[in-house]
């Protein structure tokens, strides 16, 4: 099959939709000789911050000197963004050859779309012979398909409402779904806030006979400077001090996400993956994870950040509170269906001067009428214009050079944006 064959092929299963469970996987894996039995893996699951937590881990550890494979979803503006290592995307030949080879066993398998791919993930880092490999759930974590791993370490970041179709609607249904990844015996770092979740994941802890770590009990960290595009800071964990970390990327949510990766990282050394100092303070200076409070332009200033869910949304108000109290903010607003559209424009307009409602390329994306209904009850101005690439060109025309154009709502949103970019 040829590249852009594949893609295709991925789309159908994609269209299909979601089933969650690991029969398919384990049939997938049985089928290529287990490759996920390779190498040492690294587990995350959580509501938001998975991915930089991810993404964090994953540059220490490079810049440590090791070969790090890394598994995350979903992609921006290249598929390929999902499966890397040591910041390198998997080869297009690598995706045509593997598909070429395995299709007839996989049309018999029938799998979904998240299936397939993790599948690829697996053989490919087996063959590129990783040291490690940090492996994001797709969604909960029980029945997920990346479940089939057993990490030397277990990651849950925060947990909120999310998924709610599939997971639930009680915060403690969520935990435990995403508890659904610890393992008997495997040490776990936690950053949940949340009592109930954190109950939650204490018991399976417990049940598992696994270690729980929460990083506001057993690490220390002192911020020396914070402003709106990084953080410098000192970090002590139980076995090691980081000075003069500065962590590239902003807000101070992203803080409990390094710390994770850290302790995380300083866990994994029985794998033979050591993390060093050296690496610590280059992999903070050095990681990069597109859409996450980006900045593409400094008059106006536009920001573009992959938030999609409430949770998310608290985040960026409590972010903009804090850097851009004064400004005039025009918030580009594109979300999918599924989501609590209702609570986002909430938290969006406690600091929101005015909406620009659009809808990104994808039939999953929500109605912008049904937005705009919505939007009129807050105090805020808003319009709607269907495309995102002509909302951001409007925000942006409309924009004086002191104001501040939000790009947010989905990865399908953000994504638009920055594949303009790139062309």
């Amino acid at each position: 099959m040829e590249y852009k064959q594949v893609l295709d092929y991925l789309l159908q299963l994609e269209m299909m939709g979601i089933k969650l469970g690991l029969e398919n996987i384990n049939r997938l894996l049985s089928f290529l000789g287990n490759p996920h039995k390779s190498y040492p893996t690294i587990h995350i699951a959580g509501t938001n911050g998975k991915g930089s937590t991810a993404a964090i881990m994953e540059s220490i550890l490079a810049n440590s000197g090791y070969r790090i494979g890394l598994y995350t979803s979903p992609h921006l503006v290249d598929f390929r963004e999902r499966i890397r290592i040591n910041g390198r995307l998997i080869d297009q030949k690598y995706i045509s050859d593997f598909f070429t080879d395995v299709q007839k066993k996989y049309e018999m398998i029938n799998p979904t779309f998240f299936e397939a791919v993790t599948a690829l993930a697996f053989a490919y880092f087996k063959d590129e012979k990783v040291d490690l490999a940090i492996i994001e759930t797709g969604m909960g974590g029980r029945f997920d398909a990346t479940n089939v791993i057993t990490p030397v370490v277990s990651v849950i970041t925060n947990i909120d409402h999310e998924h709610t179709k599939h997971l639930g609607t009680d915060i403690g249904k969520i935990a435990f779904e995403k508890a659904g990844i610890i393992k008997n015996g495997v040490p776990v770092v936690t950053s949940v806030r949340d009592i109930n979740a954190a109950r939650v994941i204490r018991q399976a802890c417990r049940q598992k006979k696994s270690n729980l770590i929460s990083v506001f009990d057993e690490t220390q960290w002192v911020i020396q400077e914070i402003n709106e595009s990084k953080t410098e800071l000192d970090v002590l964990t139980r076995s090691q001090k980081y000075y003069n970390l500065r962590l590239a990327l902003p807000g101070r949510h992203q803080l409990e996400n390094a710390i994770c990766g850290i302790v995380a990282a300083e866990l994994a050394e029985p794998s033979n993956v050591k993390l060093t100092p050296t690496g610590a303070v280059r992999g903070f200076r050095e990681i990069k994870w597109p859409g996450r409070l980006q900045r593409v332009s400094k008059s106006p200033e536009v920001i573009l950040d992959v938030g999609h869910n409430p949770a998310a949304m608290k985040t960026l108000f409590e972010y903009f509170k804090e850097f851009y109290e004064d400004r005039y903010v025009i918030t580009v607003f594109g979300i999918l269906a599924d989501k609590d559209s209702n609570k986002m424009l909430t938290e969006l307009g406690r600091f929101t001067d005015v909406f620009i409602i659009t809808k990104p390329m994808t039939d999953k994306a929500a109605d912008t009428d049904k937005i705009a209904r919505q939007a009129s009850h807050l105090s805020g101005d808003f319009q709607v214009i269907p495309h995102v690439r002509d909302a951001v060109k409007i925000a942006m025309e409309n924009a004086r050079p002191d104001d501040v154009v939000l790009v947010t709502g989905s990865h399908y949103t953000v994504g638009e944006v920055l594949s303009r970019l790139d062309n």
